[in-house]
Order: C-alpha cells, then structure tokens, then sequence
C-alpha cells in the first residue's frame, strides 16, 4: 500500500532538508533526516544505507572541496517524490570573476515524518574535471595560495528561501573533527561500488 502525502508535508520537510544540508552545511543533522533503511545512491562513488553510511559519504567529500557549494536552481514536487537542480559552484578568486561551476540533479523519495527513503545524485565525472581544471586556472591566474577557501559569495537569484538568512561564515560539520577527506573513489571505504564496466579491447 502507498502511503501519500499532502503537498504542503513534503514542501515543508523539504525546505527543511536543503537548509540542513546544502545551505547550513551540517552533514551530520542532515543524514539523520534519513530513515535508518535508506539510500543514498551517487552514481559515481556508489551506494550508502542508513544514516552513518550517509554521514560518511558527505562528510568525506564535502570536506575535500571546502570551496564548493550548492545553490538551488528549481525544484518540483510530485506526490512523494522531489526532484531539484543544484549548481555545485566556487567563487572565483577574483571578486570580479563569475563563478565556477557545474550541475546536478538530485531524486529524493519522502517517507514521512520529516524523513526521506532515498536521495539519487546524478552528475558527470566529465563536468566535475573541467570544473576542477577552471578553478584550478583561476587560482594560479590569480595567484592564489594555501588552502582552499570556504567563501559562498553567491547563491543565485532562483529560490529565496534557500539561502542563508544572513552573512555568516559557513561552519561545515566536518569543521574541526576528525574527519578524512575523500577526493578518489579507492579512499571510499563503505558502501557498495557500482562495477564497472570492462575495459573495450583495442584492436
């Protein structure tokens, strides 16, 4: 039997879920809006259930690209189900440069209560190269050293509420902690990879 779910549940626990997670950037907070069966597919570095395996995943890549963050361009409620658009973007070192970035679209199931069954990411390993290479250009055009900054200068004219609601310096929940970066899929130590396909023999 499916369960449903008037409209304004799902909006308002989805609203409730991005300002979490890709605006406040608390990882930890944000897996726990999972149901303990959940899934969290990312079609590159696999598939996590239940929120530790959750929080794992995020906290390890988000922490490898600290200057990275994820504007909501639209989103669509249907029934149970939320599909939205991100630009996963960086600040150009220079302030008068237009930022740097590439998109993703995301597939989230609710479950009820203020919780979700699945969330599918979707995005291109090509894109998130070329994305690496620009950035990677603009800080040696600019001449930009050191770590890698956590300034979030734009987050787009699309959605108002999904933003923070004032200036504040972003306090990532992996801030601090003990937390190992991921930046390469053999760093990945929980979750099932997806296999991959066989190499084409050249002729």
């Amino acid at each position: 039997m499916t369960t449903t779910f008037e409209r304004a549940e799902v909006e308002n626990a989805f609203r409730h879920y991005f300002l979490t997670g890709p605006v406040h950037e608390d990882w930890a907070a944000w897996s726990r809006l999972f149901t303990d069966e959940a899934t969290y597919t990312d079609h590159h570095y696999g598939v996590f259930r239940g929120p530790a395996e959750i929080q794992y995943f995020l906290e390890g890549t988000m922490s490898a690209a600290p200057h990275v963050y994820s504007p909501l361009v639209w989103y669509v409620v249907d029934g149970a189900r939320v599909v939205y658009k991100v630009v996963n973007r960086a600040d150009d070192p220079d302030p008068a440069g237009p930022p740097i970035e590439f998109p993703s679209l995301q597939v989230i199931e609710y479950a009820g209560e203020g919780k979700w069954a699945s969330e599918d990411d979707w995005w291109t390993v090509r894109e998130i190269r070329l994305f690496s290479e620009r950035y990677a250009a603009a800080r040696h055009r600019t001449g930009a050293t050191g770590m890698l900054p956590m300034s979030r200068r734009d987050w787009g004219e699309w959605v108002d509420w999904a933003r923070p609601a004032k200036e504040v310096d972003p306090s990532p929940s992996w801030l601090g902690r003990d937390v190992r970066p991921i930046t390469r899929l053999g760093e990945m130590t929980r979750g099932v990879r997806h296999p991959r396909p066989a190499p084409v023999p050249q002729r």
